[in-house]
């Protein structure tokens, strides 16, 4: 059963309506980090920002200060501050009580020298997304996500017999009132699996939607018995938790155009523009990887799970192409699956403006349907490697914001796997790391 919600519209709030505001900001591993501020102090923050430890926003999966970023220790990790981007203000219906209002104000980084952090991940977001304003385009992105969900303080999967209604009702009212623009939320194909979809919002609206909505999903879930985790693959013999992007571009007359009415039936409608944008997104699947399947966990496959090719089809129902180019009622689409469920969604996000802007500036040719060109990466070093070596799409995306990440991910998880023995030692030890983080 799936709860389903339509008409959806975004209001407007003012700070003067809340008593109490949680601000945050997204670390390096798209989890929330941030405070709680109370009303008589809100001006003040908007004003001045609020100081934060720098090490809080780009620590391991478990907090660790890094070591290996020798230029930002010998600092001493100088604090900065959390600069509050207004518009992102939504009410959290879930922490309000009584005639007390509880919002969230989602925020941006300024380091101590009073610049903003260009390697914060939502501002790495950011720079892409104007980068596709600068050619007069848009981007719009729904996505669809599956998380894993047990019996609390258990590994136990709620099972497909158990009754959901009152839980899902739960999730998609706490959404909507939290300003989410949730479609629905429903079962999975097996145990201990919820699936949830998320309206086509513009540019970083998407991705803030899914900064907002993991912290909700995560205290619902937990007030009703139930715990769950985005880490990618919790348990062996379940199927990988997927997270697709569906994208459509638009230019300044809000036009699609993806869409090309006179293009042959076997590229699904797809422009000239539209295949250079897929065409990009494929050219670069390799350092795409590193940023889309961020842990060790993304790449533990078992028997159960089926691995994509860096390739397109139009068959919907061929689930071993990374990109299905499909249709809605607003036009063409590009729906990716290379994502899973533990990516930052402003990383995921940044890398494919990346790459789907560096497919138009090159005009790169689509392939042929189901013809893979680009090797697919079995494991986070192979492609972390992959990324650091492409020299073009790194100085794209942001040297500095490519190092920290690569740095993070080398000394954080890498390193802490090298003298696991086997595979049930290293999915242990996945689990110790990833399970209750993300």
């Amino acid at each position: 059963m799936a709860a389903t919600v339509s008409g959806f519209t975004q209001v407007r709030h003012e700070l003067d309506e809340f008593d109490l505001v949680l601000v945050t900001a997204p670390d390096m591993h798209g989890v929330a980090r941030g405070r709680f501020i109370f009303k008589s102090s809100l001006k003040g923050f908007v004003k001045n920002g609020l100081g934060i430890a720098q090490a809080s926003l780009f620590s391991g999966v478990q907090c660790d200060i890094p070591m290996v970023l020798v230029e930002y220790s010998q600092e001493g990790w100088a604090s900065g501050t959390l600069i509050p981007d207004i518009s992102t203000l939504r009410p959290l219906s879930y922490l309000s009580y009584g005639d007390k209002k509880v919002g969230q104000l989602i925020c941006d980084y300024q380091s101590f020298t009073g610049e903003r952090e260009i390697s914060m991940s939502r501002e790495m977001a950011l720079n892409q997304l104007q980068n596709l304003r600068n050619l007069g385009l848009d981007i719009s992105v729904a996505f669809e996500l599956e998380f894993s969900i047990f019996k609390k303080g258990t590994l136990l999967p709620v099972s497909l017999n158990e009754n959901l209604d009152t839980l899902l009702n739960k999730l998609l009212t706490t959404l909507s009132e939290s300003g989410i623009p949730v479609i629905s939320v429903g079962r999975g194909t097996e145990a201990g699996k919820l699936q949830i979809t998320i309206e086509t919002q513009k540019g970083i609206e998407a991705a803030d939607s899914l900064h907002r909505l993991r912290n909700i999903l995560r205290s619902v879930c937990v007030s009703s018995g139930y715990d769950i985790t985005y880490m990618t693959k919790p348990l062996p013999g379940f199927t990988k938790n997927r997270f697709h992007f569906i994208m459509s571009l638009s230019n300044e007359h809000e036009s699609n155009i993806l869409t090309n009415s006179n293009t042959d039936d076997s590229i699904g409608k797809l422009s000239e523009v539209g295949q250079q944008w897929a065409a990009g997104l494929l050219n670069y699947h390799s350092a795409l990887t590193a940023l889309c399947r961020p842990t060790i966990n993304c790449y533990s496959f078992g028997t159960e799970d089926t691995e994509i090719s860096a390739s397109w089809t139009c068959n919907e129902n061929l689930n071993t192409a990374r990109l299905h180019i499909g249709s809605t009622t607003k036009g063409t689409c590009i729906r990716d699956s290379l994502p899973t469920s533990a990516c930052n969604p402003y990383i995921a996000l940044g890398g494919l403006l990346t790459a789907g802007m560096a497919g138009i500036s090159n005009k790169m040719l689509l392939p042929l349907e189901m013809s893979a060109e680009e090797e697919v990466q079995h494991s986070l070093p192979e492609a972390l490697d992959s990324l650091e070596k492409d020299a073009d799409f790194v100085n794209t995306l942001g040297s500095k914001f490519v190092h920290r990440y690569i740095a993070l991910k080398r000394e954080y998880e890498i390193e802490k796997f090298k003298d696991k023995k086997d595979d049930v030692d290293s999915f242990e030890h996945e689990r110790s790391i990833y399970l209750h983080y993300l």
